[in-house]
């Protein structure tokens, strides 16, 4: 089922979202809440296949595309952790108004990110986690592909153009003024919900060693990291062994129905 779920902030801000139940009826598992990465969306190789794993193992299913992402509303210019957060608040609350007032959140690269600081704000909301390359090393790795002209130019002009692989945006300086009032030390006291953090070591945008420092340095202690050591960022070549070390954490945890 496709839906439109109106965002918290104008009433233009529109999230398509899809919601898929259980595979026993409304309420009979728990639903996970897919977050894309940055420049991706819900419809992508990696997001069909874990609805698709998930509806087998009889776990519900939402996804959505966050705003200024795939089909929904809102300019990628205007991106912000922030906003994304305010995002999953929206979805969040429709799912609890359905009856699903934990979710299961799985996270890639940004998404993996944002995945982390819901769980950490809203605990209330989230049973456990799942989190495919984080994206904890984001602001080191933006300066790291700027540069210190780069920086400067983008603050000085607001915004700085952004044309990878997956796409072509311009993205606005606050980008990075948000970024900074989410410190990860802040992240490591508030952590206070079992998260399955994966992780290449190959990767080229998220720096391993961060995210094994992070897990480290977290003061709750149910935090379990796999690393791949040959892995790149999006570990897209090896789904199938993700999906069956996410089944493995939710087991141990009672997650599965």
């Amino acid at each position: 089922m496709e839906l439109s779920v109106a965002g918290s902030g104008s009433s233009s801000e529109r999230l398509v979202t899809r919601f898929l139940e259980p595979a026993a009826g409304p309420g009979s598992a728990p639903m996970v809440l897919y977050l894309h990465g940055f420049g991706s969306d819900q419809w992508g190789e990696k997001a069909d296949f874990f609805r698709r794993k998930a509806l087998e193992e009889g776990l519900g299913f939402c996804s959505f595309d966050f705003q200024g992402h795939g089909r929904s509303s809102g300019r990628m210019v205007d991106l912000t952790l922030s906003r994304q957060l305010s995002d999953v608040e929206s979805v969040g609350q429709m799912l609890a108004d359905r009856g699903y007032g934990e979710t299961i959140v799985l996270g890639s690269s940004m998404g993996g990110l944002t995945a982390l600081w819901y769980s950490a704000v809203h605990p209330e909301r989230v049973s456990c986690g799942l989190c495919i390359a984080p994206a904890l090393s984001l602001e080191s790795s933006l300066e790291d592909w700027a540069g210190e002209d780069g920086m400067k130019s983008w603050r000085e002009k607001g915004s700085i153009h952004v044309d990878n692989e997956i796409g072509s945006w311009d993205l606005g300086w606050g980008f990075v003024m948000d970024l900074r009032t989410y410190p990860l030390s802040r992240l490591q006291r508030l952590c206070r919900r079992p998260f399955l953090l994966l992780q290449g070591q190959l990767d080229d945008r998220v720096e391993w060693r961060q995210v094994r420092d992070f897990v480290e340095g977290c003061e709750f202690e149910d935090l379990e990291l796999h690393l791949f050591a040959d892995g790149d960022h999006r570990l897209v070549d090896r789904k199938e062994r993700l999906w069956r070390l996410m089944c493995d954490f939710l087991s141990s945890r009672g997650h599965l129905p």
